[in-house]
């Protein structure tokens, strides 16, 4: 009998599948599709069985059974869920390891509770390199469910410098791919930062994609340790298989998306969460498709200076934090809305090894979240409000210059405007709430008394 089954035998299905299996645990493979499990049994030894049926897989695991459903997001999920329950007892545990929408994990858990399974929504990332070597797992839901399935997870999932798993239990109901949408979101924001600073270097700084390369790869080494400030650094070097170029030139400048992005926006907006630089970030990708492409006046005098590049480094270095705080102020209004006690120290640690937002500041989060872990703004904490003035004014010098220099910075404009707003007291916010005092009487609070007032306004004539 088989101690895990997998569901969905695609590139992550598999791997995660064989992730298992390579960690000591026997694992059962189904799949709808027949050449998936085809290619699965290719694989098959003592600890791992290609299925062909849904009641050979079921009947391949045992009791209470642990099911992974690794398949597209949506509808799929709950037809899979529907052909499942009758084959399954009480008791059994399914987990969703898709990007599904957290609405829709919340109906999930509902539904399989007065059926008495247990469902747990794990948010996955580290893509496919990451579901073979060890990702980050954001389980949330069940917690008595969670704890028969950790010691699988826990082996599986990628590991910490300190050598601690990237995986823990994240909250009750939907919390698990509510942390993996603001993930994705974070990923949004700090991609879009790197791609700003790259136009800054390439624009106005003049360096060639080499040069540019050699820069990241020195700020991974100093202030902006990264998987992103990494990989930017290889991207940039790689040269095109079919031209003399480097493969960078000849990409068309239009980024996708997959929709988890917008997702985060838009519970952001119900929230009333200040996440501006996530929602310029997930907006400069549908620039990216609408823009006309018409050339437009540019400055183009180079500023190929030590100094600016310095200010670039720590613009990304803050903007990046920036991000981060954005998310995990989502987070803790999140957490208040819907009832969840989140583990905000646990969140940044499953980040730390394993995902596409992994980087060394990761660390300095989680003792930020154990040192206070009723802080709203991140830049509460210490270190990070040292790093705030200490890196402010070179941000201010980066917006300023690409200003001028007609380079747009949707997210590091945001991370400036940001920092200069959220400790600001003295906001202009007054003046809106007198105009809409005097256009709709929605009356207003004063500063110097407490209540609610409305004035009788009057234009002199």
């Amino acid at each position: 009998m088989s101690q895990f089954g997998v569901i969905g035998l695609a590139v992550m299905g598999k791997n995660l599948a064989l992730n298992v299996r390579n960690h000591g645990f026997s694992v059962a493979g189904f799949s709808i599709d027949k050449p998936e499990v085809d290619a699965f049994a290719k694989y098959e030894d003592d600890k791992l069985k290609a299925c062909y049926t849904w009641e050979e897989f079921v009947d391949a695991l045992e009791k209470p059974r642990k099911i992974l459903i690794q398949i597209m997001a949506g509808r799929p999920v709950d037809e899979t869920i529907k052909r499942l329950l009758p084959l399954l007892d009480k008791g059994d545990i399914l987990i969703d390891g898709g990007n599904s929408n957290f609405h829709d994990t919340t109906r999930r858990c509902e539904e399989l509770a007065q059926s008495g399974i247990h469902f747990i929504g794990m948010g996955v990332s580290g893509g496919e390199e990451g579901a073979l070597n060890g990702p980050a797992l954001m389980p949330g839901g069940d917690e008595e469910a969670y704890n028969e399935v950790a010691p699988i997870l826990e082996a599986m999932a990628a590991k910490t410098p300190e050598g601690r798993p990237c995986v823990s239990y994240i909250g009750q109901s939907s919390s698990g791919h509510y942390v993996k949408m603001v993930h994705n979101g974070i990923e949004y924001a700090i991609m879009q930062e790197f791609s700003e600073i790259y136009d800054i270097l390439r624009q106005v700084v003049g360096k060639t994609n080499d040069e540019m390369s050699a820069i990241f790869n020195d700020w991974n080494e100093d202030l902006v340790p990264s998987y992103l400030t990494e990989i930017t650094a290889a991207v940039l070097k790689q040269q095109d298989d079919l031209t003399p170029d480097h493969i960078i030139d000849h990409i068309l400048n239009e980024a996708s998306y997959k929709g988890t992005g917008n997702w985060m926006l838009e519970d952001g907006v119900s929230l009333g969460a200040p996440i501006s630089v996530i929602a310029e970030a997930v907006i400069a990708r549908f620039m990216s498709k609408a823009t006309t492409r018409e050339e437009h006046h540019r400055v183009t005098e180079k500023q190929d200076k030590p100094e600016l590049i310095t200010a670039l480094e720590k613009s990304l270095q803050l903007a990046q934090a920036v991000a981060y705080a954005q998310g995990f102020q989502q987070l803790t209004m999140a957490a208040k809305a819907y009832s969840w006690n989140l583990r905000y120290p646990a969140i940044a640690q499953n980040w730390e090894a394993g995902c596409i937002i992994r980087s060394a500041m990761l660390k300095d989060i989680e003792n930020a979240y154990e040192n206070d872990k009723d802080i709203s703004v991140l830049f509460q904490d210490a270190y990070f409000k040292k790093l705030m003035t200490n890196n402010l004014p070179a941000l201010r010098q980066v917006v300023a210059v690409a200003a001028a220099s007609g380079i747009p910075t949707p997210t590091l404009s945001a991370s400036l405007n940001y920092l200069e707003s959220i400790f600001n007291a003295d906001l202009p916010a007054n003046l809106i709430q007198g105009q809409r005092d005097y256009f709709g009487a929605h009356t207003y609070e004063r500063n110097d008394r407490p209540g609610v007032y409305h004035m009788e306004w009057y234009e002199e004539k």
